[in-house]
């Protein structure tokens, strides 16, 4: 593929990306979307801030606990920078690149498991929710795989892209121990134990070794 078209693909990536991101921020900021039911404080899940401006900056600060956020961050910040320059490279950067390729897959894997048969998106959070967790999973892994770049998921790949997911899982887990609050409810440490909790994020990356050993496979073929 040549470098014009695959800036162009890069680009558009780091568009909706970036769209469904801000779109969250603008949602939350200004308070857009009325919580249709009484929070429950004994649910220990992220919620309860006032309606409108006065929320606005709990909202925020919530949102970024959630790791379909980091997701959608780390690849509008690497597609943002391929777009600037297509031929962008360098150890770090591809690790940042691949890490960001992982957690957007894991969002939408993991939306579809653990989430999407309980969650009920309303008014302005269905829109961004689509963005999140199907859209730009999809175009990420679509531009991945037609304009790369193209040689660079080594081995050491697949472990180096763990480090800001465990990172989030660590930062999970400190800040609910803190405020006893948490993103998700299979991650509520206060209603199933650190026991629970641990092994399913145990198993959690687990299955992302696969699917990064899923895209080493895949980018060893390609480049040959």
């Amino acid at each position: 593929m040549n470098t014009a078209t695959a800036k162009r693909l890069f680009g558009i990536n780091a568009f909706i990306a970036w769209l469904g991101y801000g779109m969250v921020q603008v949602v939350n900021i200004l308070g857009l979307v009325p919580q249709t039911t009484p929070y429950d404080p004994g649910s220990n899940l992220f919620g309860g801030h006032p309606e409108g401006i006065a929320g606005a900056i709990g909202r925020v600060f919530d949102s970024h606990g959630y790791f379909t956020t980091w997701s959608n961050i780390a690849v509008a910040v690497t597609l943002t920078a391929l777009y600037l320059n297509p031929e962008r490279t360098g150890r770090f950067f591809n690790s940042l690149r691949n890490t960001g390729l992982l957690m957007i897959t894991m969002t939408m894997v993991l939306y579809h498991l653990l989430l999407a048969g309980v969650a009920n998106p309303q008014s302005w959070y269905a829109l961004t929710n689509l963005l999140q967790h199907y859209i730009t999973p999809v175009i990420t892994i679509a531009v991945w795989a037609a304009a790369g770049p193209r040689g660079r998921f080594p081995f050491s790949h697949t472990f180096t892209v763990f480090i800001i997911p465990i990172t989030y899982l660590v930062y999970t887990l400190v800040h609910g121990a803190i405020a006893s609050v948490y993103p998700y409810g299979f991650f509520n440490v206060i209603k199933y134990g650190y026991a629970s909790v641990l092994m399913l994020m145990g198993g959690v990356i687990v299955g992302g070794y696969v699917v990064a050993l899923i895209y080493y496979g895949v980018e060893r073929l390609r480049s040959r």
